[in-house]
């Protein structure tokens, strides 16, 4: 268990309301808008049972999460593959040389935008970043032929959109959140499976009706009409700008009388720069856990890059029809969601590392299965499992980091961490395509991802018991 008791669980009725209605609506509307309301339904019962002074912060970061760099780039932007390479004459390597370009700009600024954040806080980049990643999107209603441009767009936007990532946003969760964090992460981080579920809804359905074109202007019209005035309404560096301390618990003014000894939600007068513990990002580097951390997430990140984002091409290659890849690729998306949630909700009760060397069963076995060409209803299990762990990746990190390392320099933490993950799982892609290209199947690479789990998992059980973290009030924290 935790160092700390875990919270106990009250969920908000109206949340819980919205969420079953959300959900018999989906079998309402037409297919291609179904998934995207069973994952708002889904959002609606994760964020139910937080504390009520928190759900603006975390469904803001939901929000931005969802409509953000990351969302855009893993489902966004293979849908516009077809059009854009018809319109062009593009062959598909030149237009998935994006993704790559995309990759090496994010792992080197990475490196450095997390500094930035635990300096300056993230409501003021994330609503610079905002404008400037939805003017970037509507600029490509003018892209021309030239794959320079495309390349420079798509490379220019991880910079421009740093403040709309998840290194910005699981920084706010980070300082918001103690007992509950694990939880909050797993609401928050979900929006990257939602904006998935919704943004290749929206997109699908504005190519179709106003061609790629007005599509890219419609991804850039959202963010500024909804996501900006959510951030900018709810998004708070820290909970003292709302009079909270960690986890909602309401901050107690001077002079009030103490409260019941054994109230759960007792208020308390905890500023929370007094809460800043863990180590700067230069002392964690120099710990052998920091380095042990990357080569797990770096081995994990390869596996479940190498077969997430090829998916479809590997089960066409086993001879599964163009619909059950689009069924099989749904199901991954709402178990991504799922994983996500779960993963949180669990490590804030269990040993993070145990929870999260447990989820590593589940690529392992979806995997194994496709490396037995699985099809039909083993391949949408396959799908579920790799889709759970993919789900709940980002979780896991987020949470070992600030247990290991404290929130003092998260974002920084975090940014080295992302880094490795985007480098494992951007050139796995590349490794999975070139076996199939020279061995006309993807088996052997499929085997060699199951191994890199195995390996993975017992990397995660060595970082061993949770350390004491020095506390730290620096100046001039937000």
């Amino acid at each position: 268990m935790n160092a700390h008791s875990a919270p106990s669980i009250r969920f908000n009725p109206r949340f819980l309301a919205v969420g079953v209605a959300l959900l018999a609506g989906a079998f309402l509307v037409p297919p291609l808008f179904r998934s995207a309301l069973i994952a708002l339904a889904i959002a609606a019962v994760v964020l139910a049972p937080l504390p009520g002074g928190t759900r603006g912060v975390v469904f803001s970061t939901m929000v931005g999460l969802a409509t953000g760099i990351a969302s855009v780039n893993l489902f966004a932007v293979g849908i516009f593959q077809g059009p854009i390479t018809a319109e062009f004459g593009w062959s598909q390597t030149q237009y998935s040389i994006v993704t790559l370009v995309g990759t090496i700009v994010t792992v080197i600024s990475s490196l450095y935008i997390g500094r930035l954040f635990d300096r300056q806080g993230v409501r003021r980049w994330a609503l610079l970043c905002i404008v400037l990643f939805a003017l970037a999107l509507i600029s490509l209603y003018w892209l021309t032929d030239s794959l320079v441009h495309f390349y420079l767009v798509f490379g220019l936007m991880p910079l421009i959109g740093a403040g709309t990532s998840s290194v910005a946003y699981s920084r706010v969760i980070a300082r918001w959140f103690d007992r509950r964090r694990g939880q909050a992460f797993g609401a928050a981080l979900a929006g990257i499976g939602i904006g998935g579920a919704v943004l290749s809804s929206l997109s699908q359905y504005l190519i179709g009706t106003v061609g790629w074109r007005g599509a890219y202007v419609g991804l850039g019209v959202l963010s500024l009409a909804v996501t900006l005035p959510i951030i900018f309404w709810k998004l708070k560096d820290s909970p003292a700008d709302v009079n909270l301390g960690l986890d909602g618990v309401p901050l107690e003014p001077a002079g009030a009388k103490p409260a019941a000894p054994g109230a759960e939600e007792a208020t308390v007068e905890l500023p929370p720069q007094a809460r800043l513990v863990g180590y700067t990002a230069a002392e964690s580097r120099r710990l052998p856990r920091f380095w042990l951390m990357i080569s797990a997430f770096l081995l994990l990140s390869c596996g479940i890059g190498g077969v997430l984002i090829p998916l479809v091409p590997i089960l066409r290659a086993q001879g599964v029809t163009p619909e059950q890849a689009a069924a099989v690729q749904g199901a991954l998306g709402l178990a991504l969601i799922v994983g996500r949630a779960f993963a949180g909700f669990l490590m804030d009760r269990f040993f993070a590392p145990l929870i999260a060397a447990g989820i590593l069963v589940f690529p392992m076995i979806g995997v194994t299965l496709l490396a037995l060409d699985a099809n039909g209803t083993t391949a949408l299990i396959a799908a579920v499992c790799i889709g759970v762990a993919a789900g709940a990746e980002l979780d896991v990190v987020a949470v070992l980091i600030t247990r290991y390392f404290g929130n003092l320099a998260y974002a920084e933490n975090y940014g080295w961490q992302y880094a490795a993950w985007t480098f494992g799982s951007g050139s796995a892609v590349i490794i999975t395509n070139m076996v199939f290209d020279r061995l006309g199947t993807h088996t052997p690479a499929l085997w060699v991802y199951v191994g890199l789990f195995v390996v993975s998992a017992l990397l995660v059980l060595r970082l061993g018991a949770y350390p004491k973290l020095p506390e730290a009030a620096p100046a001039g924290s937000p």
